[in-house]
């Protein structure tokens, strides 16, 4: 246990700041007015950190490898970065790098035949009558057939025939050694062909010659590979890469998947983590038995929440402790990699941004010095002797040099060069250990709007990086467009500042996204500063104009 102080403009808010930072059994030793409000001393232990984000990925069942590359971005120095906020940025980091089939209707527009291909017992059977029945529902029967070439398994065609007869669909079985070419060619207009193959390890042997005879068929293949939810991540990348490799030496392609007993699965990292990574593309979720209930589309599902949430501790997850060298393996994702994310990231910065940059600019008077005389009461003073005789006019929470702050303003009606003007001070403390971090003076029309006036100031504070970071933007453009014009440059550069400015100070989800996406494309770790934004924003602009 410690004691700490906390400050606040009133009772309210520095018992908030108590019980943020010491929680609810916070003991409170002590409290009383000072100048600079409200002073509380209270004793208590301060919150457990949460898990970090990598450590969650490991007991999720994501990759060691991979999770370390995810979370080397994360923006965990961001004064705003809440565990909810990490948490929806993990997920948007699993989606962007997820390559997910979204329009069904694409799926079934292109294909001509699929072949569903996988290991024994991972259900391609019922997953190839799901996939029939959602043709049927959206087409009618008439335009597609359903081909087995399962003739290992007891009971495999007679399965599917059911199925078949229920659905009103053709089925038609394929001998082994049978060439599937003429078959093929007399269900040409058949719009769509479904073809479930007989469960192969990855082991065996006659893994090439199955995918050879479907890619003799003579029609254009699309091969699915169908992945248990409940396998271990060994076997299925093991699975993925054997299956992969077969196709290409038989002069196929296999860049589909379909996650299958996501409903039996403990963790759905290990499979999430092997499509990533090999990219391949996820049509489907099967989630369980039913014909055609339990085939979901990714995005019509919570699967990379379910992802995350592991739910208990698993008795194979790494010992704690272990995972703090992981960082040190973290790879640099290459720039098409992120291709998805950047393109995102720049749409979603031209929807929020241009409103706020087309707003009125602050009509705020110009800072100037405490030691600037002027008259009051008919004598001269300096002008910041007279803050303790100011009324005050409330405070405002704001972001100060990426730190959480509290501006509190006052003002005073005074004289300067023979003419009334109202004198405003601000004195700015950090929000939770009331430390001062600055202080400043304003020079007002005497009959000016308070309302308007301090609103004006408080943007005053927030813009006060906008001189050098439009400087600093220039320079970095002139280094990058050296032919660039001048005037051109400038402009770019004011744009370019007042956006990282505004993305400093915004506090909604969407502006913390945004910022962690741009500190995450920096090369060192960032701390979230203007700066640091700034750069992040010319990064940004140059990698998506050559993506």
């Amino acid at each position: 246990m410690s004691a700490q102080r906390f400050i606040g403009a009133n009772s309210r808010d520095a018992m908030n700041q108590v019980r943020l930072a010491l929680g609810e059994e916070a003991l409170i030793l002590s409290s009383r007015m000072t100048a600079a409000g409200v002073e509380i001393m209270a004793l208590g232990d301060a919150p457990q950190n949460p898990p970090s984000l990598l450590d969650g990925l490991l007991e999720a069942g994501f990759s060691a490898g991979f999770s370390a590359t995810l979370v080397a971005s994360a923006p965990t120095q961001l004064p705003d970065a809440t565990p909810a906020r990490l948490k929806a940025w993990l997920l948007q980091r699993l989606d962007s790098q997820l390559n997910q089939l979204t329009n069904e209707a694409e799926l079934f527009d292109d294909a001509t035949v699929i072949a569903l291909v996988g290991p024994t017992g991972v259900g391609k059977t019922t997953t190839t009558a799901k996939l029939a029945a959602r043709y049927v529902m959206r087409h009618g029967p008439g335009q597609v057939a359903l081909v087995t070439t399962d003739s290992f398994r007891i009971g495999a065609h007679e399965q599917l025939h059911i199925y078949a007869q229920l659905l009103g669909v053709e089925l038609h079985a394929l001998a082994p050694d049978a060439p599937l070419g003429p078959l093929l060619g007399g269900l040409a207009a058949k719009r769509l062909v479904l073809i479930d193959t007989a469960g192969m390890s990855q082991r065996d042997q006659r893994l090439l010659t199955q995918i050879q005879q479907l890619g003799n068929g003579g029609r254009a293949l699309r091969l699915m590979l169908v992945l248990n939810a409940a396998s271990h991540g060994d076997t299925l990348d093991e699975v993925v890469h054997t299956y992969r490799e077969a196709a290409h030496a038989a002069g196929c392609r296999l860049d589909d998947c379909i996650i299958s007993k996501c409903d039996e699965a403990a963790r759905l990292g290990p499979v999430l983590d092997t499509v990533i990574r090999h990219g391949l593309r996820l049509n489907y979720l099967s989630t369980g038995q039913q014909v055609p209930e339990d085939l979901q589309l990714p995005g019509a599902s919570n699967f990379l929440q379910q992802a995350l949430d592991s739910g208990r501790p698993s008795r194979f997850a790494q010992a704690p402790g272990m995972s703090t060298g992981l960082h040190l393996n973290a790879l640099v994702r290459g720039l098409l990699g992120q291709r998805k994310a950047l393109m995102a990231l720049r749409d979603s910065l031209a929807v929020h941004i241009q409103q706020p940059l087309n707003a009125p600019t602050s009509r705020a008077a110009p800072a100037t010095r405490g030691s600037r005389r002027v008259v009051y009461q008919g004598a001269p003073q300096r002008l910041s002797s007279l803050a303790g005789q100011a009324e005050g006019f409330g405070s405002h929470e704001l972001r100060y040099r990426n730190r959480h702050a509290r501006l509190t303003l006052r003002h005073l009606p005074l004289v300067h060069k023979g003419t009334p003007l109202r004198a405003w001070f601000g004195t700015l403390q950090d929000s939770h250990s009331g430390q001062r971090l600055g202080q400043r003076y304003w020079l007002a029309e005497a009959q000016g709007a308070l309302n308007e006036q301090a609103a004006d100031l408080v943007q005053a504070i927030k813009h006060e990086a906008l001189k050098s970071l439009t400087e600093r933007g220039s320079a970095l453009l002139l280094d990058l467009h050296p032919h660039l014009p001048a005037d051109l440059r400038q402009h770019l550069a004011t744009g370019l500042a007042a956006t990282a400015v505004h993305l400093t100070h915004a506090s909604e989800d969407w502006a913390f996204q945004a910022r962690a996406q741009l500190l995450g494309l920096l090369p060192k770790k960032p701390r979230g500063h203007a700066s640091e934004i700034l750069d992040g924003l010319l990064y940004l602009s140059a990698v998506t104009s050559s993506l």
